[in-house]
């Protein structure tokens, strides 16, 4: 295993969709660090993933080309996705299991980018901590802020959990996320802060100024993945030396393209992404 340029920690997932009322779909497998390592993939990056799944999850077919070190678990976490007009309601079928440090190879600790998108607090906060400095480091920090009852049903917490580790370089929030959450909590987390609102685009935030970035227009059949590569392209935009209008532009449109197809084949290439953007 080489050190890896970009370098995604979180579960792997399957996806059940229902959109509209519409049947279920079948497990699709997903992921935020499999959306974010195949697009960084795409964008010429040396990807890697820390993550944990069972042996149900076809990594070396989903993740050919992607180094992966696996923490094995009793069960692949797996989510049903009930959309209705782009809102989405999740439950929560199954768990995988958590990730520590010890995980980690030992020359995987100074990426060029890191990427964490923790779903079921699979992660301790503090895991910016297991690596060097990265040139970016960019958190999705939706599984922090899910709760679950017995029967699986997610809501989003009020308060993200006590934080221990290094100010992140860019955090990336759905607008639904962090509806009942004082914004403050994020400004005192990143030094960049990105709101993603679906159709409505997205808002970004630093050092006191928002910024708006107009929505993509799109013809939807899939919207699982959105944010992941949202945030993705975003810190790729941004670590190449784009602008925040820019970057938040870049991702806009590549968000755009993943929602028009199903699960992963929906990860752009950048030049699927240059010839769509407004």
């Amino acid at each position: 295993m080489q050190t890896p340029n970009f370098l995604a920690l979180g579960h792997l997932t399957f996806d059940v969709n229902i959109v509209d009322n519409g049947s279920p779909s079948s497990h699709i497998p997903g992921g935020a660090v499999a959306y974010s390592s195949l697009t960084a993939q795409k964008h010429g990056l040396n990807a890697a993933v820390l993550t944990s799944a069972n042996g149900d999850y076809p990594v070396d077919k989903i993740l050919a080309g992607i180094d992966v070190n696996l923490v094995e678990s009793e069960h692949t976490a797996t989510f049903a996705n009930y959309y209705d007009s782009g809102d989405r309601t999740q439950v929560l079928l199954a768990s995988g299991s958590r990730i520590s440090q010890a995980a980690v190879p030992a020359d995987w600790t100074q990426p060029d980018i890191l990427y964490v998108g923790p779903l079921l607090h699979e992660l301790p906060t503090d895991c910016v901590n297991w690596f060097e400095p990265a040139k970016l480091s960019c958190l999705a920090p939706s599984g922090w802020l899910r709760r679950w009852g017995p029967d699986g049903a997610i809501t989003h917490s009020d308060t993200l959990p006590p934080f221990r580790g290094k100010k992140w370089d860019v955090i990336v929030v759905s607008e639904a996320e962090i509806e009942k959450l004082p914004e403050q909590q994020l400004f005192d987390l990143g030094d960049i802060v990105c709101v993603t609102r679906g159709e409505n685009g997205s808002r970004i935030w630093q050092a006191g100024e928002w910024i708006d970035i107009p929505g993509v227009p799109a013809q939807p059949v899939d919207f699982t993945g959105a944010g992941d590569i949202w945030s993705t392209t975003f810190v790729i935009a941004l670590s190449e030396g784009k602008s925040l209008e820019e970057s938040g532009t870049y991702a806009s449109t590549a968000a755009a393209i993943s929602i028009e197809s199903i699960g992963l084949s929906g990860c752009p290439s950048p030049e699927a992404i240059a010839a769509r953007l407004p």
